[in-house]
């Protein structure tokens, strides 16, 4: 065998065309079957195992904790990465089975590789949990010089202001965390060239997984760089494949669909057919990515991983060849896809034919044009008709309540003060205006009762509860200051802190406390917030329905897109939290005038990966 790159994907590639039918049913069939058992019984034993704990819903710096310094967080990290893994490992070692079967005049069946997949799948789990070990084991230098580097360069001030301003301690970070990722990538390169022939060994050798990774770093010694080169390859053709067909998806949605607004059953029969024909060519892909991969590290293993196939390896899985389905079953099965992707289609112009009122909340006021959490940024976007305007609070050094969200001004004033060790009187002499804009160079550090009054009557607040760890009082002295201001009525309040949100509920059990949420394991509607504030890719139609169906609002942050919007709008959520409240208000009100169809067809051609220029554009979606 001639083993150069080019040779194992012609070789590939032929095998391909004389196995394409037995490889299809088999990867279809599996993927079935992972889709409605494998993942959700792994998914349920996970749940299952943090089920027993005080995290069974984890959110934001809370998963990390979790999973990295808690008996039970890390045994679910390994197991459900382990599992995660296998389920892949698992379909191509179906698939490999299927080629192996070709070189050795046994022909396999979807029904017979299942069968060998099933029979292996317990050393198949071993090998990939024995794997994830290691890979986590040899992570932890890199994380751990990561984390030096961060807290050698990056503790000082606030990370917003590394992020914002980029000092020089920034790049010298930026220049090692990128040498730590290169070393990286180098180690799970060479990895990937010694691990490359192990799974077939455990198939067709049945040797043990533990020998299976030694054997093939040392089978494999003189040709690791044949290895990774073919594997480099296969990934950029996979790349380019998955990027070519979501490309041409979303350009026939973008081009025909506009073409259809006149007629709601076309355009949903377009959708529907478009839907299929995605699902279709997405499901196409997959198996020919996955399928060439299995031949590949076949052909590897039998070119220069001095194969020692066992007698019994491919014995009893021989079949009379792949069985074809009749002209009657594939009509049924072509009218269920059809009937399926209409439904779809029905489905997601019925879940957006809804207008219910949407809330505009100002992300630290009008914070893309006045310097943020102001008193200018607050009474701009007052004045262009915010619901609410979202701040956020902290105690100063002497009990004072200040709006500021950084741990210190280094972002805004170039004041390296933490909050919670400078005075009042000091911070808020700081300018924080200038930043931004010369003209705003009179802007200071507001307290809470001066922000509440440049929205006494204009518009409502949600407060955010900054949690850094040096609070005194703050919950109490924020519902003073509200009561105070006679704003009990028109304040919410919201933190990432679960334990002030508690605190906040329990002082004051009448007001509206919502938890803020970037990432979560778990269904947060069990946590009893009176809204949830996500991140907006958090926001699915599902995540809302079942966020409603708990009594919660579901407000979206920070979306200052326009057709992120209109995604949001789309989906049912109950607030926009956005640093453009001027542009979300255009958003609402524009939508508001369409009618049902084009609602549908915007979000349809958002979906299809249209740009915001692109819809004002489209004469289609005028009301």
């Amino acid at each position: 065998m001639s083993n150069t790159v080019y040779s194992l994907f012609t070789g590939a590639l032929g095998d391909f065309r004389r196995t394409w039918r037995s490889m299809a049913y088999t990867d279809l069939a599996y993927k079935l079957i992972a889709f409605a058992v494998l993942t959700p019984a792994t998914t349920g034993l996970l749940y299952w195992m943090r089920a027993g704990t005080s995290d069974r819903v984890v959110a934001d710096v809370d998963i990390a904790v979790f999973f990295f310094t808690t008996p039970v967080g890390i045994i679910t990290l390994i197991l459900g990465g382990s599992l995660i893994v296998a389920i892949t490992a698992l379909e191509t070692a179906c698939l490999m089975a299927v080629g192996m079967g070709r070189t050795q005049g046994a022909t396999l069946n979807a029904r017979t590789a299942l069968r060998f997949g099933a029979a292996h799948a317990f050393n198949v789990f071993r090998l990939t949990a024995l794997m994830v070990r290691r890979i986590m084991l040899g992570l932890v230098p890199f994380a751990l010089a990561a984390g030096l580097v961060y807290l050698g360069l990056l503790r000082d001030h606030d990370i917003n202001y590394y992020l914002a301003q980029h000092p020089p301690q920034f790049w010298i970070a930026a220049v090692l965390v990128a040498i730590i990722v290169i070393a990286l990538v180098f180690l799970l390169v060479r990895t990937i060239g010694r691990w490359a022939l192990a799974m077939p060994m455990v198939l067709f050798e049945n040797i043990s997984p533990r020998r299976a990774l030694a054997e093939s770093a040392a089978r494999g010694r003189d040709s690791h760089a044949l290895i990774v080169r073919a594997l480099a390859v296969w990934a950029g053709v996979a790349i380019v494949l998955i990027s070519a067909s979501t490309w041409l998806v979303q350009f026939l949605g973008r081009e025909v669909a506009p073409q259809l607004a006149g007629s709601l059953f076309l355009l949903l029969l377009f959708i529907a057919a478009l839907a299929l024909a995605g699902v279709v060519l997405a499901l196409a892909v997959g198996i020919f990515n996955f399928s060439i991969f299995s031949l590949i590290i076949t052909k590897l293993y039998l070119g220069i991983g001095k194969p020692q196939l066992s007698a019994s390896a491919m014995a009893g899985y021989d079949s009379l060849g792949p069985r074809r389905f009749t002209a009657r079953e594939r009509a049924y099965i072509a009218t269920f896809a059809m009937l399926a992707a209409i439904g779809f289609g029905l489905f997601a112009f019925l879940a957006d034919r809804g207008q219910s009122p949407v809330l505009i909340i100002a992300h630290r006021g009008s914070s893309a044009t006045a310097p943020e959490n102001t008193l200018a940024a607050f009474r701009l976007a007052a004045d262009q008709h915010t619901d609410f305007i979202e701040l956020d609070v902290q105690e100063s050094l002497d009990g004072q309540v200040l709006v500021v969200h950084d741990s210190d001004l280094m972002k805004v004033g170039y004041n390296p003060t933490k909050i919670w060790d400078g005075e009042a009187s000091a911070l808020r002499s700081i300018d924080i205006g200038s930043f931004k804009d010369p003209q705003f160079s009179s802007e200071r550090v507001p307290t809470l009762a001066e922000a509440l009054a440049a929205c006494k009557g204009r518009c409502k607040v949600i407060v955010e509860l900054k949690s850094y760890g040096h609070n005194q009082r703050l919950e109490e002295r924020v519902a003073k200051i509200v009561e105070d201001a006679g704003m009990e009525n028109d304040c919410v309040f919201m933190s990432l802190d679960r334990n002030m949100v508690q605190r906040m509920k329990t002082l004051r059990p009448s007001w509206r406390v919502g938890l803020l949420v970037a990432k979560a394991i778990g269904d947060l509607t069990e946590l009893k917030a009176d809204f949830l504030a996500v991140e907006a890719r958090m926001a699915t139609r599902r995540f809302v329905r079942r966020a409603h169906a708990a009594g919660q609002d579901v407000y979206i942050w920070t979306v200052n897109d326009p057709a992120w919007m209109f995604v949001g709008l789309s989906r049912g959520v109950d607030g926009l939290i956005t640093d453009k409240p001027d542009i979300a208000r255009r958003v609402i009100e524009r939508r508001a005038l369409m009618s049902g169809p084009q609602r549908f067809l915007a979000a349809e051609l958002i979906r299809f990966g249209a740009t915001t220029d692109a819809l004002a554009a489209e004469n289609a979606l005028r009301p």
